[in-house]
This record gives C-alpha cells, structure tokens and sequence, in this order.
C-alpha cells in the first residue's frame, strides 16, 4: 500500500513477501470495514499485527533486514512450509544465500530451523519425505524429496575439546537467538538467513556490507575453533573475487601452526573446490602467501611468487574464456603448480591438494609431458604415448597457462593435420590379421612384438594402409 511522505510523493510497503501479504490485508480489511463486517476487520488487523511482530522479531536482538526474494525449487518451498506449519521456524541459511545474492546458482539449500526439537523436525518432516537421521546427535538431519537432499539443522553451540576435525561437543539449543546460532559459522557472508515467508534477509553480523565489499570477515572468536576455515577462505576468496579482512588475516596467520591438526581429506576438498569453481587462482595463493600457509605444502613457499603468478592469471584468462572443462580445471591448474616443482615436491603436493589417485597421477605426468620430436612419426608415438588420464588439450592448454603458445599452437595445429588431435592413431597391423598370415601359428610375444615393430614402419610412413602392413609384415614379421 502506498501513502503520502512527510517529504513529498508516495511512500510504499516494501515490495515482498512480507509488503505484499501486508497490502493483501489492508485491502481486505478496507473492504470489509465498508460492509460493516466487524469481525473481519478484527482478524485482518490482527492478522497483520501478527505479521509485523514476526518481522520485528527477526531484529529483536540485533542485525538487520533486507527485503528479498530468493529463487527456491517447489520442493524447498515444501520443507519450509510443512515446518512452519507446525509451529517451526525455519530459515535458508548459509551459501545458497550468499550464492543467490551474487546471482550465483546454487544446489544445496541449507535450512536451520528455530524453536524445535530433533526429534519434532523428524515428525515434521516424515510427513512429506525420507528423512536420514545419521547425524541427529550433531543436530543435523538430511530429507530427500524426489531428487533432491536438504540438510536441515537445529541451532547449536559447538565447543572443542580436541586437536582433531572430530574434537568438538555439539550442545543443541532451540531457544538460541539468531546471532548466538550464527555466531558459530565461519565468514559473515555466509552467516546470512532467509525468510521466505516474510521475503527478507537477515544479517545478523554485517554480512550484507562484507559481501557488498568482496570481504571476508570472521563471524567471532569461534573461527579459531576450526583451522580449516583459514583453507576455506582461501578458496573462497578464488571464487568470489574476495579478499580477508586485516583482522581476519592476522587470526590466520595466529592459525597456521594448527594445519597439521586437519584431516589430508578435508584439505583435499577445500583445495579441490578451487581448483573446480575458482575462477581467480592467483588469489587463492597470494592468501596462502599473506598467511604463510603456503609452507605447509611441499615446495610451494620457494615457487609461489610472481612468475607463479603470471601463469595463474594465464589460467584464469583460459578460465574466463571458457576453454577448460570442469575435469581440466583441477588437472591444468595443479599441473601449473607441480610443473615448477622438482618430481618428489611435486608428488607431495599434488597429493596434499587433490582429490582421487588418478587425478593426482594424471597431474604430475602432465607437468613431466615433453614436446614431441618434430616429424610426422615423432607427433604419432608422442600421441600414443601420452599417459592415462592426459589428452593433447590438456598439454596445449598447460603450455598456454605457461604462456608457451609458440608450442601450444604448434602442437595443436599438427595433431589436427595428422587427425590425432582427439585419440592416437589406430594400429594397421592386428594380432589376429599376423595369425592369418602366418597358418598354424600360436599365439606368444612375438605377436606383440611385431605389432610394436609395425607401429614404428606404420607412423614413419613405411605404410600407410591395411593391405602395404600385410605386405609388410610377410616380410618383417618373424615368429617364435
């Protein structure tokens, strides 16, 4: 509804959730008051007081409200709304908040739900999907409705009580206060909530200004609690073009003695979700530079530094431009770092930052990949030669991170040329056309060997088709 202003023009209820339920209200309410329906009256106001008590709660002990409307799924829509119904007071909170703020599409829908027990929400939620009870005793419980998973969880105050990820008592709390609940998450920008049912969001730490701000802040004292967060941000800040905040910095660096206290498992992951979604790697090592954690990894303090840089602004020009697949993003990038480092440095590190053996494996032996010998059979065996897991893309695009284009485009334009580019060329020679050849034969060594030997004619150009091998191999081809 709008109305005149004490400084002229109109003045309108916010225009969400909460401004349009108000105005529905008021109009009713208007309506009614003509036709002389007391009762009616009576509810809307009520109705509507009811309202703007839920909203100044929201702020009653603290933060502030932005009105928003966040794109949500008809099947988080239902969650909420079956919560709610019974009594409960649940919120959107964490990255899919952050996320949707900065136009960013995100899968998981965290919700944490007020003035609850565990096991209320179970019942509430039993009635419209599976609920998976694993980690109720940490006040986290998983409901699948359809395709989809939603973590919901009941707010909690969490203590350490130990060196290790798994050192921490969890005391669950429905009367907690939103800043108290929040206080114990990691960065303000992914402390935010949000209200479907009113459309705000609440920020109850200064979220909203740090996000505005590309800043990462901690949310209190409690970030010293977890050392990984340090690693998080790092991550973060390759994501979201962030930057720490001065006094956040200064608690990482305070954190940096702690890292042998992390699982390898989960440094993996916060590694692997930069080298995945970062889109500004640089700054995700000029932060473990700022906050010495960089001396943490093997060899990567002696060759973290500008011309490390340089090819880490070449990966994210590659990056931008939309040249890496997701499996390249972990592959090239990790490679760029291993290739400056001698093989057991490189070995380690790769093994400390990425998730899987193949991946690792296929890291390091794309950084230990050679240029071919320039000659038609030089490119064929180099092709046939590449180790598992490594494509010719893969070396192009870890030459142009390099800023080697002379010997990207080179190698590019002859594997084209010579219709290897995507997989090596096929064998003309098979061992079931040497045993045709040669009535009576068994099969032994011999015929490996002489596929191997007709490989080398076939790639020098000796021969190049099926029926000069068989002449070939008549004649070149000896049998045990």
């Amino acid at each position: 509804m709008c109305r005149a202003s004490d400084e002229g023009g109109r003045r309108c209820t916010d225009d969400n959730a909460f401004g349009l339920e108000i105005r529905r209200l008021q109009a009713k309410k208007q309506y009614h008051a003509l036709k002389g329906n007391t009762t009616v009256v009576d509810e809307m106001a009520e109705a509507m007081q009811q309202l703007r008590d839920s909203k100044n709660e929201l702020t009653a002990d603290g933060g502030a409200l932005k009105p928003y409307s966040m794109p949500l799924t008809p099947s988080a829509e239902r969650v909420l709304a079956q919560l709610r119904e019974d009594g409960f007071a649940p919120y959107v909170v964490g990255g899919s908040v952050r996320d949707a703020l900065l136009g960013l599409d995100s899968k998981d829908v965290d919700i944490e739900v007020y003035k609850a027990t565990p096991d209320q929400v179970i019942a509430s939620l039993r009635k419209i999907g599976n609920v998976d009870e694993v980690g109720k005793s940490f006040g986290v419980l998983k409901i699948s409705i359809g395709t989809e998973d939603f973590d919901v969880s009941l707010p909690r105050k969490e203590s350490k009580t130990g060196d290790s990820h798994r050192g921490f008592s969890v005391e669950m709390d429905p009367d907690l206060t939103m800043t108290e609940a929040t206080a114990r998450r990691d960065y303000t920008v992914n402390a935010l909530m949000y209200d479907n049912k009113l459309g705000y969001i609440i920020d109850k730490h200064d979220g909203l200004k740090d996000l505005e701000n590309r800043k990462l802040r901690h949310v209190s004292e409690a970030f010293d609690e977890d050392p990984l967060r340090v690693l998080r941000g790092v991550q973060m800040a390759s994501r979201f073009n962030m930057e720490l905040d001065e006094s956040t910095l200064e608690k990482a660096r305070s954190l940096s003695p702690q890292f042998n206290t992390l699982a390898k498992e989960r440094v993996q992951v916060e590694f692997q979700k930069m080298y995945e979604k970062g889109t500004q790697p640089v700054k995700a090592f000029r932060l473990l530079k700022d906050t010495g954690w960089d001396t943490h990894f093997a060899g990567l303090s002696e060759v973290n530094n500008a011309e490390l840089a340089a090819d880490l602004n070449r990966n994210e020009e590659l990056i931008r431009e939309g040249q890496f697949s997701k499996k390249q993003r972990v592959l090239v990038l990790s490679a760029t770092i291993g290739a400056r480092l001698p093989d057991r440095e490189a070995r380690a590190f790769l093994g400390s930052t990425i998730v899987g053996d193949d991946m690792k494996n296929a890291a390091f032996n794309l950084s230990r990949v050679q240029e071919p010998t320039d000659s038609d059979a030089g490119y064929r065996h180099w092709v046939r030669d590449l180790p598992r897991n490594v494509t010719v893309s893969d070396w192009v695009l870890l030459k142009r991170s390099q800023g080697n284009t002379a010997a990207a485009d080179k190698v590019q334009n002859r594997t084209r040329e010579l219709g290897i580019s995507e997989t090596s060329e096929p064998d003309l020679l098979t061992g079931d056309d040497l045993l045709a050849l040669f009535p009576g034969s068994r099969p032994g060594r011999w015929i490996g060997q002489g596929i191997t030997k007709a490989r080398a004619a076939q790639y020098d150009g000796t021969f190049r088709n099926k029926e000069a091998s068989l002449e070939w191999a008549r004649k070149n081809v000896e049998q045990e």
